[in-house]
């Protein structure tokens, strides 16, 4: 994986990322709060033979201590040590539990007995650790000296007097904290690779690039700064959407130069991905550039063309299909360009028999021969066949991938079945997520909104528009001493052109 699908990872993550750091420093914050500080106090004891001063002698000695030192370690958790410390201190415990808390240690070079007690404060710590040493050494005394002569033949000295400590076992309280957060960070990444690396839905143009081979032709945004109208007539748009509906009828007509008629199938892998809308608005924007364009409602089993226009949906295609009328008959236009529809009619209870019928074809040829643009708008490749058989009439087929929508192997499949049939194809993403750099090129260059006019008979008679698409008043000023607004300096408008929502209403940005 490269930085720089790392980094978009982790932005696409980021909720999950910032949530995960909460959680771990609210873990750490808890921990701190339960957690018993705990203190630890050491005592050492310096162990040594009476000797007369000569050489060999205390060497031997030394000898003797350390075969015996590793025995007094050993000694410090029994029963027998811990039991006097017990009731000297007056302690609720038993000898098991208190031999958690106190250990002996000692270097194998020193003849030093080392004695540490952990307690819950650092008074208590002390006392701990010099009451074990104590009873340690009167308990190896007694072993040593089982005649209770006066002399013994070991002695245990307290060299270093156990001190309360002035701090607590382990980091400070407070580190918990950063540290709780750090692990959930670290957590939150750990999730967002696995969840990257078996994640296969279509989010990015990289992402169709990786399916398939097939060239991108357009990837269309989802400009959450589009306003609605409900005026069917006089739409207009404008904006970064509408910039990329002319980059896919750019592409298309160059894709198509040599060619006197073009043949289109709109379709997508499953339904919801947005390819009606594609298809209504590359229609209209092909029409507004001087095209004649017949736009064709061939999804038999949901048409929803006609409603989106406002225009009647009982008469269309399955009329030319099945009563042999004639095509100018069932055409209906919609807009001041001259975009004709033809409406998908009654829904058949057989629409793929119907679209493999001689008639079709007939039909599909009569209109490419008319028009310089034939649309087909199509079902879903996957769940029905009728897209397929639609495949076969057109030139290009354009797949719909609804991004953050469908999944990798969903595309790739949709793809696979078209190749089959030896249909070209061209891409096109929608709802593409743009980063904050492309909008800000898009704004650079002055591409903003551009709102019609409201009729005079309308509520507000100056004509202003609010950007939710609510009549807005204008302060009355002197036309000598008006000045032009600042955004009017942004850059050049572009070309008012329509567009139409999935709800069927008219959308602008």
């Amino acid at each position: 994986m490269k930085i720089t699908q790392f980094l978009r990872l982790l932005r696409r993550h980021l909720v999950l990322l910032v949530a995960m750091i909460f959680v771990g420093g609210a873990a750490g914050f808890g921990i701190t709060a339960l957690m018993q500080p705990s203190y630890s106090a050491r005592t050492e004891l310096f162990v040594s033979v009476p000797t007369s001063g000569d050489p060999y002698e205390m060497r031997m000695a030394s000898d003797f201590i350390k075969e015996r030192i590793q025995t007094y370690v050993g000694m410090v958790g029994t029963k027998s040590v811990l039991e006097p410390v017990i009731a000297d201190l007056d302690l609720n415990t038993t000898p098991g539990e208190l031999a958690s808390r106190v250990e002996a240690i000692s270097d194998p070079e020193t003849v030093l007995i080392t004695v540490q007690a952990k307690a819950g404060d650092a008074d208590s710590a002390a006392r701990l650790a010099t009451a074990v040493s104590r009873s340690l050494t009167e308990r190896i005394s007694t072993l040593e000296n089982p005649g209770k002569t006066d002399s013994s033949a070991i002695d245990l000295i307290e060299a270093n007097q156990a001190v309360p400590p002035s701090e607590p076992d382990g980091p400070p309280q407070w580190l918990y904290i950063p540290l709780g957060a750090l692990l959930g960070l670290a957590a939150g990444i750990a999730v967002a690779v696995v969840r990257g690396t078996y994640d296969n839905v279509v989010r990015t143009k990289n992402d169709l690039a990786a399916v398939t081979s097939a060239p991108l032709l357009a990837a269309v945004p989802e400009d959450r700064e589009i306003t609605y109208r409900s005026n069917r007539d006089e739409p207009a748009i404008g904006g970064v959407r509408g910039e990329s509906i002319l980059r896919l009828r750019t592409n298309l007509r160059f894709a198509h130069v040599d060619e006197d008629s073009t043949v289109l199938l709109v379709s997508s892998s499953h339904p919801g991905e947005g390819k009606t809308t594609i298809g209504i608005d590359l229609a209209i924007a092909s029409a507004r550039a001087g095209q004649s364009v017949v736009l064709v409602d061939a999804d038999l089993r949901r048409p929803t063309v006609a409603s989106r226009l406002g225009l009647e949906g009982s008469v269309g295609l399955t009329t030319a299909l099945v009563s042999r009328l004639r095509v100018d008959e069932l055409l209906q236009t919609w807009g001041e360009d001259g975009l004709h529809v033809l409406a998908a009619g009654e829904i058949p209870p057989n629409p793929t028999e119907l679209l493999e019928t001689r008639a079709m074809t007939e039909l599909v040829s009569e209109l490419a021969g008319r028009f310089d643009l034939v649309i087909m708008d199509g079902p879903p490749l996957l769940p029905v066949a009728d897209g397929l058989v639609l495949s076969k009439l057109a030139h290009r087929t354009l797949l719909v991938a609804a991004a953050g929508r469908v999944r990798s192997r969903t595309a790739a499949e949709s793809v696979r079945a078209l190749d089959e049939l030896g249909a070209p194809i061209g891409l096109v993403l929608n709802r593409a997520k743009m980063s904050s750099a492309e909008f800000d090129r898009h704004r650079a260059y002055g591409i903003r909104a551009v709102v019609p006019a409201i009729p005079e008979d309308a509520d507000c008679p100056d004509g202003t528009v609010d950007q939710d698409g609510s009549a807005a008043s204008v302060p009355e000023a002197d036309e000598a001493s008006a000045e032009p607004p600042a955004e009017a300096f942004e850059g050049p408008e572009t070309r008012p052109m329509p567009l139409v929502r999935e709800d069927g209403g008219v959308s602008r940005s």
